[in-house]
């Protein structure tokens, strides 16, 4: 019976720490991808194809967290939605920017912008 508490105790806690780093992944999360979606707007812009696609490989992984935290959170639907929009966004500036087309790659990364805004007229707290 004793072993059964000890494993039920450890399970709690594994959980609390899990729920701890989730809550703290939304907000530093959050303004990661906010400072580098600006970076690859701007590295777009200057047609610097290395910086674009470094950031836009980095908020593709950036866009898998977040999508991976509202499955998991549950009852977000639209948020998984507009995070796998934004990956399949992101995956289509890595194939503009590839091809040399930064003209398309600066419309997709408006897109992305409003799509992130979007989201968070749902979800982001002031």
């Amino acid at each position: 019976m004793r072993k059964i508490s000890l494993i039920a105790g450890i399970l709690i806690l594994f959980a609390g720490s899990v729920w701890a780093a989730v809550a703290e992944l939304d907000s530093d999360l959050m303004q990661a991808v906010e400072d580098v979606n600006k970076s690859m707007a701007s590295n777009i812009a200057l047609k610097d194809k290395k910086g674009s696609l470094s950031d836009a490989t980095e908020l593709g992984g950036m866009f898998a967290e977040i999508e991976h935290f509202y499955v998991s959170k549950g009852d977000a639907d639209d948020a998984v939605k507009l995070s796998r929009k934004s990956r399949e966004l992101v995956a289509d500036i890595l194939k503009s920017v590839n091809g040399g087309d930064f003209d398309h790659a600066t419309n997709l990364a408006t897109d992305l912008s409003r799509t992130c805004k979007s989201c968070h007229n749902f979800y982001k707290k002031s």
